[in-house]
C-alpha cells in the first residue's frame, strides 16, 4: 500500500530499498526498471518511473525528473503532475507550473490540499494575491485538520494586516478545534483592536465556548473585548449581549470573577457621567446590574446593590426584582471598605465636568465649599447661629482679640487659623483676595451675597483643627433663612449664642425646633453671652438651668457655656476648649464619613442649581428674543429715520449751495451787459474808427475783469463760507440728535453699544476746496466785439472804409454807439457766466457724495447692530428650539447623576451609625 506520506515528500522510491541492498536508490532502481522490462508476463514500469523521478528531483535533474513523470499513467498519474509543477517550479517556469497545477483532477483530499498550498505559495510569488486568497480559502474548505493550513492562513492574513480575515479564521478554528492555541490567538486580535469592524455578536458562540472549556482565558477574552468596544457604537449592544450571556449561563461559584467586577463599576460609572441618554440606558442598566451582582461576593457587592436600590427609587418597576431581593438582602452584610470619600468627589467632578461642556456655570461657592469641607488640616466646622443682638459678633472679636467688623454680619464668614491675615471674598463667579479690613467691611456691606474667608492666629481654632462659620442672623430675610438651613447640611455642629441678658425668645425656640426636625442627629450646643450683664454666678447657673429646661425635648443633652466678650479671653480659653473638646469630639472614621456626607450635600445641591439653571436658561432665552425683538423694531425705525435724515440733508444741502451759484448766475448774467454797454462812452466822433473794434473790445474785457475780480469772487467767496458755516449748523444739529439716540440706546442697553458720530471733516475738505477754487477762477479775455455777427462785420468794414475820410465819422459814430448801447450781449454774458462758474458747479456734483458719506458710519453702525440682534434673534430661537425639542439632553445626564448619588447615599447608610439626613 502505498503511504500518502511518501508520496507528499517524494520518498515513495524508499519502498524498493532494503536494508540487504546497500547499492545506491539510482542503481537499485535501474535494475528493477531492467528487469520489469525483460519478464515475459505483462509489465508496468509506471511505479519505478515515478521513485526514479523523485530520486533525479532530489539531486535537481528537473528535467529529467519531469521526463520520467510524464510517463507516468496509473493511479499515480495525478501525484505525478504535482511533481512535476514542483520541478517547473523549481526551474523558475512558474506560469508552466501554475498550469500543471491547475490540470490535476483528482477526489484525493490530501492531494487536492497538496496542490492548494503549492498553488497558494505560487500565486503569493507572482503576486497575484486575489488568487491566493482564494486558493487558502479553498484549502480551509477541503481540509482545515491538513497540517498547518490554517496557521499557513493566518500568517498570509497577518503579512497582508487582513484583520478581517485574520478574525474570522480565528473565531472559526476557535468554536471548531476548541484548543486554548486558537484562544490566545483570537484574545490578542482582540487586545490590538483588531475586531473593530464585527459587531459583538459575532463573538457570542466564542465566548460560550471559552466559558466552558477556560475560565480564565474566558474572563482575559471578556476584559479584551469590553476594552475593544469601549467608546464605540457598538458599546450598548456588547454590553446587552455579555449581560444576556451572563445572566443565561450557570456561573461556577467556585470561581472567582474578581477581574471583571471593576469593569462592571467603571462602565457604570462611564454610562452615567452625561454621555449616554436614558432611552438607551433603561435597558442595560438593569442588565449590567443584574449580571454584576450575579457575579459578585461578599466583599464587592456593596457598590451594584447601591446600584440597584438607587435605579429602582428613580426608576421603579425597571429593575429585575431578583437583582432588587439580591441586594436588599446583601447591602447590609457586604463589606463596606470603599472609599467613598473619593467616590463622592469623582461624581463631584464628573458633573463639574459634564456641566463645563454644555456652558453651565456652576455655582463657584459651592466648588469652594467642596474644596474646604475636604481639607484634611480643618477637623470640624462649626456653624454659630443667634439671633440680632445675641452677641455672636463679638464672641468673635473675643477670639482673635480683633474687631473685624462691627455688628451682626449679613454674610456667611468662615474663620480658620493661619499664621498671618488673609482675606478671600468668594462669589458665584469666582473668588478675589481682600487686603485689609477696611476693605473687607466695604465688600460685606456692598456684597452681602458673598462667602468670606477670614484666615489669621487664633488659639482656640489652631488648638481644635476646627472653623467657626459665622452667619447672619435667624431672624434675617427668608432668602438668608433658607441659605441658614442649607448650611446646617455642611456643619459638623452648631454653637447657638444666646444673650444672657434676656430669655429664650419664641423666634429663637422655633428656628431650634425648626432645626432639629430639619436636621436631627445635628449636635447643638448653646454659648450664654454677656453673662458679664448677669448679677451673680447664682443668677447665670438660674438661667442656664431655665433655658435647659425649655429645650430638654429638642435637645436633652445640650451644654449651656457661659461666656462674656468682655473678660480677658485667656480666662475662658480653657472652659472653651473644654466645652469644644467635650461636645464636639472628633474621630478619624467619623471625619471621612461627615466629609462625604458633605460633598454628597453640596452634589445636591448642585444638581439642584442645574435644574434651576436650566429653567432660567429657558426663561433667558425667551426674556432675550422679546427684549432683543423690541429693541429691533426700535432700531429698524431709527435707520430709516436716519435714512430719511441723510436724504433730508443732501437735498437741503444741496439746494442752498444750487440757490447761491444760481443767484450769482443771474446776478452776473443782468450785470454783464449793463457793463458793456457802458463802454459805448469811450466812442467818440474822432476815433480811429479802423481800431475802434479793437479798442471796444479791450476796453469791455478789462471792466468785465475789473468787476470780477474785485467784486464777484470776493463775493461768491464770502457767501460759500456762509454757506459752509450754516451746513456745519445743520449737520451738528444732526449730530446732536444721533448723540441723543446713542445715549437712549445705551440706556437700553445699559453698556457704551452705540457711538453714532458723524464724519465733519467734509466740512474742512469743502473749506479747503473752495480756497483752492476761489484762488484758480480768473477772468480770460472773451473775444466780445472781435466775433463775426454781421452787424459786427458791417461796422468793422465800414470803419476801415470810410475811416480815414472825416466827413463820414458822425455817421460812424453814431452807428457805433448805437451798436454798443442797444446789442444785447446775451451770448457773451452766458459765455463768461459759464467759464466763472463751471469749478463750483463741478464742486456741486461732489456734493451729494460728501453729504452722504458724512451719515454713512452711523448708518452702517445701526446697520451693523441690527443684523447683529437679527443674529442674536436667531441664535435664542435655535437653542430655544433645540431645548425645547431635545430636552434629553439636559435632563436625563441630571437624573443618571441622581441615581450615582443616591446609590452613594446607600451605601452610607449601611455603615453603621449612619442615618440619612438630607
Amino acid at each position: 500500500m502505498i503511504s500518502e506520506n511518501q508520496l507528499i515528500h517524494k520518498t515513495f522510491y524508499e519502498s524498493f530499498l532494503s536494508d540487504e541492498n546497500q547499492k545506491m536508490p539510482v542503481e537499485i532502481l535501474g535494475e528493477a526498471y531492467f528487469n520489469e522490462q525483460n519478464t515475459e508476463e505483462s509489465y508496468d514500469l509506471s511505479y519505478i518511473r515515478y521513485a526514479q523521478g523523485e530520486i533525479y528531483f532530489q539531486y535537481h535533474d528537473y528535467e529529467t525528473a519531469i521526463f520520467k513523470w510524464e510517463n507516468i499513467k496509473n493511479e499515480l498519474e495525478q501525484w505525478a503532475k504535482m511533481n512535476i509543477g514542483d520541478a517547473y517550479y523549481r526551474l523558475g517556469l512558474l506560469s508552466a507550473a501554475e498550469d500543471m497545477y491547475t490540470s490535476i483532477d483528482t477526489e484525493d483530499s490530501t492531494l487536492n490540499s497538496e496542490v492548494a498550498l503549492k498553488l497558494f505559495s505560487l500565486y503569493k510569488e507572482r503576486d497575484k494575491i486575489d488568487n491566493a486568497y482564494e486558493t487558502i480559502k479553498h484549502a480551509i474548505n477541503l481540509n482545515p485538520d491538513y497540517p498547518e493550513v490554517t496557521m499557513i492562513a493566518r500568517a498570509f492574513y497577518e503579512q497582508y494586516q487582513d484583520d478581517q480575515h485574520a478574525v474570522m479564521l480565528a473565531v472559526s478554528e476557535t468554536l471548531r478545534t476548541g484548543k486554548e492555541e486558537w484562544f490566545s490567538i483570537l484574545i490578542s486580535y482582540v487586545k490590538a483592536n483588531q475586531m473593530k469592524d464585527f459587531s459583538p455578536e459575532y463573538f457570542a458562540d466564542t465566548m460560550l465556548t471559552m466559558f466552558d472549556i477556560n475560565k480564565v482565558m474566558y474572563v482575559d477574552y471578556v476584559k479584551a473585548l469590553w476594552k475593544s468596544y469601549r467608546g464605540t457604537k457598538e458599546y450598548i449592544s456588547w454590553l446587552n449581549m455579555l449581560n444576556e450571556m451572563i445572566l443565561t449561563v450557570e456561573t461556577d461559584d467556585e470561581y472567582h470573577w474578581e477581574q471583571l467586577i471593576p469593569l462592571f463599576e467603571e462602565t457604570f460609572l462611564e454610562l452615567t457621567d452625561g454621555t449616554y441618554m436614558l432611552e438607551k440606558l433603561k435597558s442595560v442598566i438593569p442588565q449590567l446590574v443584574a449580571s454584576w451582582l450575579k457575579l459578585a461576593t461578599k466583599t464587592n457587592a456593596l457598590f451594584p446593590s447601591a446600584i440597584a436600590l438607587a435605579w429602582n427609587e428613580i426608576f421603579p418597576a425597571t429593575m429585575d426584582q431578583d437583582a432588587i431581593s439580591k441586594a436588599e438582602t446583601i447591602i447590609f452584610d457586604a463589606d463596606n471598605k470603599r472609599n467613598s470619600l473619593s467616590d463622592a468627589l469623582q461624581l463631584f467632578n464628573t458633573i463639574i465636568s459634564w456641566a463645563g461642556s454644555h456652558t453651565l456655570d456652576i455655582d463657584y461657592k459651592l466648588r469652594w465649599w467642596a474644596e474646604e469641607l475636604i481639607d484634611r488640616s480643618v477637623k470640624q466646622h462649626i456653624l454659630l447661629l443667634g439671633n440680632e443682638g445675641s452677641g455672636k459678633t463679638t464672641f468673635i472679636h473675643s477670639l482673635f482679640g480683633d474687631k473685624l467688623y462691627t455688628g451682626a454680619t449679613q454674610s456667611f464668614v468662615v474663620f480658620r487659623d493661619h499664621e498671618e491675615l488673609f482675606i478671600n471674598q468668594i462669589s458665584q463667579s469666582g473668588d478675589q483676595e481682600i487686603d485689609n479690613k477696611t476693605e473687607l467691611l466695604k465688600e460685606m456691606e456692598s456684597n452681602p451675597d458673598s462667602l468670606f474667608q477670614v484666615k489669621q492666629p487664633c488659639i482656640t481654632l489652631h488648638e481644635q483643627q476646627c472653623a467657626f462659620i459665622d452667619t447672619p442672623p435667624i431672624n434675617s430675610s427668608g432668602v438668608v433663612r433658607d441659605e441658614l438651613f442649607d448650611s446646617l447640611l455642611l456643619a459638623d455642629g452648631v454653637v447657638f449664642v444666646l444673650d444672657g441678658s434676656k430669655s429664650l425668645s419664641d423666634k429663637e425656640y422655633d428656628m431650634l425646633y425648626q432645626m432639629k426636625n430639619f436636621v436631627p442627629t445635628l449636635k447643638v450646643h448653646f454659648l450664654l453671652n454677656k453673662i458679664d450683664l448677669v448679677a451673680s454666678d447664682a443668677d447665670t447657673e438660674i438661667i442656664i438651668t431655665e433655658i435647659k429646661s425649655k429645650l430638654h425635648s429638642l435637645f436633652p443633652n445640650a451644654e449651656i457655656l457661659p461666656y462674656s466678650s468682655l473678660y480677658p479671653y485667656s480666662q475662658q480659653n480653657s472652659q472653651l476648649n473644654r466645652f469644644l473638646d467635650t461636645n464636639f469630639p472628633s474621630e478619624l472614621q467619623q471625619i471621612e464619613e461627615k466629609r462625604t456626607t458633605k460633598i454628597l450635600t453640596v452634589i445636591r445641591k448642585v444638581i439642584a442649581d442645574l435644574l434651576q439653571k436650566r429653567e432660567d436658561m429657558e426663561k433667558g432665552y425667551v426674556h432675550s428674543i422679546q427684549w432683543n425683538e423690541d429693541i429691533l423694531g426700535r432700531l429698524k425705525g431709527f435707520n430709516n429715520k436716519l435714512t430719511d435724515l441723510q436724504l433730508e440733508k443732501v437735498e437741503s444741502l444741496i439746494s442752498a449751495y444750487h440757490e447761491v451759484i444760481t443767484n450769482f448766475k443771474v446776478d452776473l448774467q443782468e450785470t454783464l451787459p449793463k457793463l458793456l454797454k457802458e463802454s459805448a462812452e469811450i466812442i467818440k466822433e474822432d476815433s480811429d474808427f479802423k481800431q475802434i473794434h479793437i479798442a471796444l473790445n479791450d476796453h469791455m474785457n478789462n471792466k468785465v475783469k475789473e468787476y470780477v475780480e474785485e467784486n464777484l469772487l470776493q463775493t461768491v467767496s464770502h457767501q460759500l463760507e456762509t454757506w459752509v458755516s450754516a451746513s456745519h449748523d445743520e449737520l451738528h444739529e444732526s449730530q446732536t440728535y444721533l448723540v441723543e439716540m446713542s445715549e437712549t440706546f445705551n440706556d437700553i442697553y445699559q453698556e457704551e453699544k452705540f457711538s453714532l458720530k458723524c464724519d465733519f471733516s467734509i466740512l474742512y475738505d469743502w473749506r479747503r476746496d473752495i480756497d483752492r477754487m476761489m484762488a484758480r477762477i480768473f477772468y480770460d479775455n472773451e473775444n466780445i466785439m472781435l466775433k463775426n455777427k454781421p452787424t459786427q462785420i458791417l461796422l468793422k468794414g465800414a470803419g476801415r472804409i470810410f475811416g480815414a475820410m472825416n466827413q463820414n465819422n458822425s455817421v460812424l459814430y453814431n452807428q457805433y454807439k448805437k451798436y454798443v448801447e442797444n446789442e444785447s450781449y446775451e451770448e457773451v454774458a452766458n459765455t463768461i457766466t459759464n467759464k466763472l462758474f463751471l469749478p463750483l458747479e463741478l464742486f456741486e456734483k461732489g456734493l451729494r457724495k460728501d453729504i452722504t458719506t458724512f451719515f454713512t458710519s452711523s448708518i452702517h453702525e445701526v446697520e451693523n447692530i441690527i443684523v447683529e440682534i437679527e443674529n442674536n434673534i436667531q441664535n435664542d430661537k435655535d437653542e430655544l428650539s433645540r431645548m425645547k425639542e431635545n430636552p434629553e439632553i439636559f435632563y436625563d445626564p441630571l437624573k443618571l447623576f441622581e441615581v450615582n448619588l443616591l446609590q452613594q447615599e446607600f451605601m452610607l447608610q449601611a455603615k453603621k451609625g449612619y442615618s440619612r439626613s438630607f
